[in-house]
């Protein structure tokens, strides 16, 4: 369970540390990269609101109890623990983020692909992780 929490508050520490700083430092500016890629504040919204105008209550009764199932989940397969807590980590960061300022900011960019934030890429590593240690256990299970 170490692993897990240790996870969830290093996403957490490492994406508000880079917003703050963007923010603090870039503000409309950005810093090119490379010629396809940049640093730029981008002030989006929280995925959930694209789908429906859900409140901010509804927002964390959900995390809440996404939360719950991936702990549990956690406790079955000892082995996503880690992918677990980055993926609470992300997802924490991005609804703590959007509570307090009403969005979420975004910040690296490449031109061939929407904006992007550490939280959203820990979001997108836990779900592969996961999912590959679901796998796993279910070729085990197939196997015996």
């Amino acid at each position: 369970m170490t692993t897990l929490i240790v996870a969830l508050f290093l996403v957490i520490l490492i994406d508000q540390s880079f917003k703050l700083l963007l923010w603090r430092r870039l503000r409309s500016q950005s810093v090119p990269l490379h010629p396809s890629r940049e640093l730029r504040v981008i002030p989006a919204q929280l995925w959930l609101t694209h789908f429906a105008r859900s409140s901010l209550v509804m927002t964390w009764i959900l995390w809440a109890l996404l939360a719950v199932t991936l702990v549990i989940v956690s406790t079955w397969l000892p082995s996503s623990r880690l992918f677990v807590g980055v993926l609470l980590g992300g997802s924490l960061s991005n609804a703590l983020e959007s509570s307090l300022r009403g969005m979420v900011t975004d910040y690296v960019c490449f031109r061939f692909w929407p904006a992007f934030n550490v939280a959203d890429a820990a979001l997108t590593a836990g779900a592969i992780g996961l999912f590959a240690q679901l796998l796993i256990l279910a070729g085990s299970i197939v196997v015996r």
